[in-house]
C-alpha cells in the first residue's frame, strides 16, 4: 500500500498502474526479533529504461520514510 501511489517520473500513471511494481513482487521476511527485510523487485516498462535508477530511489525514499526502523531495504 505505501508504494502503490507513486507516481511514474514520465507518465501521469501509478508504477501500479503500469505494472512496474505488483504485491506479488514484493517479499517481507523476518531476519531478527522484530527485524524485517523488504524486497521489491519492479519492472521497467521497457528493458532499456533510463529511468529505471530513479524509480529505484523513489521505492527506497518511500520505504525508508514510511516504515519503522526496524525494517531494512
Amino acid at each position: 500500500d505505501i508504494i502503490r501511489t507513486i507516481r511514474d517520473p514520465e507518465k501521469p500513471n501509478t508504477l501500479e498502474e503500469l505494472e512496474v511494481v505488483t504485491e506479488s513482487c514484493v517479499e517481507v521476511s523476518e531476519i531478527g526479533e522484530e527485524e524485517y527485510l523488504v524486497v521489491i523487485r519492479f519492472t521497467p516498462t521497457v528493458p532499456h529504461c533510463s529511468l529505471a535508477t530513479l524509480i529505484g530511489l523513489c521505492l527506497r525514499i518511500k520505504l525508508q520514510r514510511c516504515l519503522p526502523f526496524r525494517h531494512k531495504v
